[in-house]
């Protein structure tokens, strides 16, 4: 049975504004949805029909992707897993016959570069901040949280009998609160997990007891997030939250990172190798380097931070190359022919 004409003419950017009507991603992951399709997947096809979009095509626009230097490959590769479901989606509603994408390596994506902190840097970054957010860059090196989760830790996650950190909490500023700081309970990762627990060292439990003491947890309205559910129709809970402005805001990305972040790293000369400040994100990336390399077990160190043992083994390949050469005895130990039991010869 023929198409009906509408259908036939349906254009790739039409289509797209379909299915991002649809989507009940994270205020945060739909704007980075929205952008891909505004700026980059509408401008290359927007005005194509969406039955004539051929594999020889798709095919040659990654390979454009990956010959422009302009784009990033982590850039170009959120493009394409975004057309991707974009396409799969026609696929699956019956607006296409065959889909152009299947089987087609995305552009290719280098390994992750992020800078490690020394525990001498860590320190010292530690020492330099301002007394009242010191705990802030310690919760980063010390548990490996992101800079909203240590935002939004709170004193009901401080289990001090068991040493955890139960995170669980985050502070958001977007689109989707209106650009206004709201204490979320969601995490990045939601609704895959909902809560991570992180062992604390004993340093992080002293020093966050003691700053308890100095500076009192004060309550405020926390969003019972659900999932598939907008922030506005979210039942509220309270909270006492530990970062606070002096203006009793809650804490966010801009003060801390110009405020605070970056002349303390400017103060102590700490720089990439290409003169480049590293970022609040890169204490995370300390942590996990560390645990990785200290030889606990990457499902281990996922669980601690909340991320998926592919996604861990894709950005840190570089560090568990290394396993093979400091567990690899052990592992050919395990596997290695039993040696024969010692015959004893009667006098």
């Amino acid at each position: 049975m023929a198409l009906e004409p509408v259908e036939a003419n349906l254009t790739f950017r039409q289509w797209a504004a379909d299915w991002l009507s649809r989507r009940r991603a994270k205020g945060t992951t739909r704007e980075n949805y929205e952008i891909a399709i505004r700026l980059h997947l509408n401008p290359r096809w927007g005005n194509q029909r969406l039955r004539a979009i051929k594999r020889a095509q798709v095919e040659a626009w990654v390979h454009e992707m990956e010959a422009n230097e302009r784009i990033a490959n982590s850039t170009a590769e959120g493009h394409w897993k975004v057309f991707q479901m974009v396409i799969k989606d026609a696929l699956q509603n019956g607006k296409i016959t065959t889909n152009p994408t299947y089987e087609i390596d995305g552009p290719y994506v280098g390994e992750s570069t992020s800078y490690v902190f020394s525990p001498d840097e860590c320190w010292a970054i530690y020492d330099a901040f301002p007394e009242r957010y010191r705990i802030i860059p310690m919760l980063g090196f010390a548990c490996g949280t992101r800079q909203a989760e240590a935002f939004g830790v709170c004193d009901d996650v401080i289990d001090s009998g068991r040493s955890l950190l139960t995170l669980r909490r985050q502070v958001l500023r977007n689109k989707e609160t209106s650009h206004k700081r709201l204490l979320v309970d969601r995490l990045k990762t939601s609704p895959r997990l909902s809560s991570k627990d992180v062992p604390m060292p004993p340093y992080l439990l002293e020093a966050l007891q003691e700053y308890m003491e100095r500076y009192p947890p004060r309550a405020t309205e926390t969003v019972l997030w659900a999932h598939k559910k907008k922030i506005d129709d979210c039942k509220r809970g309270s909270a006492r939250a530990l970062f606070w402005t002096p203006r009793n805001y809650l804490l966010g990305r801009t003060s801390l990172n110009d405020g605070l972040w970056k002349p303390t790293l400017l103060k102590l000369g700490i720089k990439d190798e290409e003169g480049n400040l590293p970022t609040f994100h890169d204490l995370r990336h300390t942590f996990i380097s560390t645990c990785l390399q200290g030889g606990i077990p990457e499902h281990t160190v996922a669980a601690w931070v909340g991320d998926s043992v592919v996604e861990l083994r894709r950005t840190y390949s570089h560090l568990l190359k290394d396993h093979a050469e400091t567990h690899g005895a052990v592992a050919a130990s395990l596997t290695a022919r039993p040696k024969p039991p010692l015959v004893y010869n009667a006098a």
